[in-house]
């Protein structure tokens, strides 16, 4: 078909367009001040791998009723994650500030990936012996809540890189690594092809593309120098909480 003004040129599908963007959202070297965020919050990091519920399990003395905790916890930070997106999603102007158009359609995009999550993640309760109605109707413990109010917190009165700090880049981070140190003993336990183990069998075997590529819009978002100590003070304080949650959720009693 064509008009006087030429062929009519057909829009590019939403899939390639998304493929787009994640190319163009490919691992560039770090400026110096990237790589010094990320030496200072390596033990931060790191902290989180070493929580006893991970290591215990990872070696094999597997705490049942811990995990049973965990997945009751947890489950209100899993229901909100597209939700945090959502919030950041507002801030976003469609090219009127650098890297702008690029963190609008990461996040439109991933909060679509993230639409089955909520319901994957209580399939793993339930097939833990967790009943489904406890599993969606459970208060966090205050840890746990705290962690979940921050997220919060920092998606609406954060800027955009510091929204995709505490949230994409350390929370799907050390969550893709310490998937993969208990995913394991999960299976030993109900199977390698359970679908209860979808949630974290996703996580665990994915490339870690979601935090890389929240790095890289950190990188193009942050507006100045002066917003880079507030990106790894967001970063760094994500990181705490969800250390303290796992710790809070797994001594307690009950």
């Amino acid at each position: 078909m064509t008009t006087a003004s030429g062929p009519t040129s057909r829009p590019t599908s939403r899939t390639q367009h998304h493929r787009t963007v994640k190319r163009e959202l490919t691992e560039t070297p770090h400026p110096e001040w990237a790589l010094t965020m990320v030496d200072s919050l390596r033990p931060d990091w790191s902290a989180v791998l070493e929580s006893p519920l991970f290591t215990e399990t990872a070696a094999g003395e597997f705490p049942d009723k811990a995990w049973r905790r965990v997945l009751l916890d947890f489950f209100c930070v899993v229901e909100a994650f597209p939700k945090y997106m959502g919030v950041y999603l507002a801030k976003t102007t469609f090219g009127q500030t650098p890297g702008d158009y690029l963190a609008r359609d990461w996040l439109i995009g991933n909060i679509r990936t993230e639409a089955l999550h909520a319901q994957w993640f209580a399939d793993w309760g339930v097939l833990h012996g967790v009943e489904y109605d406890e599993i969606v109707s459970h208060r966090p413990c205050p840890e746990v809540g705290a962690l979940c109010d921050y997220l919060w917190s920092i998606s609406y009165r954060g800027t955009l890189a510091e929204a995709f700090g505490a949230v994409n880049y350390a929370i799907e981070g050390t969550t893709g690594e310490w998937t993969r140190l208990v995913l394991p003993a999960f299976q030993k336990r109900y199977g390698d092809d359970s679908k209860g183990l979808l949630w974290l069998s996703e996580h665990a075997e994915y490339d870690d593309a979601h935090p890389r590529e929240a790095f890289e819009l950190i990188k193009i978002t942050v507006r100045d120098e002066a917003e880079h100590a507030k990106v790894e003070s967001a970063t760094r304080r994500s990181l705490e909480l969800f250390r303290r949650a796992f710790d809070a959720s797994y001594h307690r009693v009950g």
